[in-house]
């Protein structure tokens, strides 16, 4: 009678677990899947995001009145109000908005290099709510 009972409730913890270990696979499934569906998005979204940060950091970097520093910050403000605008969330909307706002100010390359680092770390963390939290440091 007791070996009944224990070969029964062994039955039902192994089927409890086989059912969690199935639902824990098809949770994972339907993620990868979802990432897989939103790839050429994502693929899409990260470059623009790099290029943001690269035309950002190029700008803060250059020197004043630098022929190459104009056509990035035309290119800056055509990222802005362009595809930026298409994929980023609110931390990367912040800091295009407070990079552009000191760009047009003039303000001093160090204030323009704290802001394209704003952005660097904006985008990384939009990148890690995207695809994947190991992006997250």
């Amino acid at each position: 009678m007791l070996g009944d009972k224990l070969e029964y409730g062994l039955k039902v913890i192994g089927s409890v677990a086989a059912l969690g270990g199935l639902l824990l696979a098809g949770a994972q499934f339907t993620r990868n899947q979802s990432v897989e569906a939103a790839k050429p998005y994502l693929e899409r979204k990260l470059k623009w995001c790099e290029e943001a940060v690269e035309t950002a950091a190029f700008i803060a970097t250059s020197e004043v009145g630098a022929v190459a520093a104009a056509a990035k910050t035309l290119r800056f403000w055509q990222l802005y109000w362009g595809v930026m605008g298409l994929v980023e969330n609110r931390q990367v909307t912040d800091a295009m908005i407070a990079f552009g706002g000191k760009l047009s100010a003039k303000e001093s390359s160090s204030s323009l290099q704290g802001a394209s680092l704003q952005l660097a770390r904006a985008c990384r963390q939009e990148m890690a709510d995207s695809w994947s939290p190991i992006w997250r440091r």
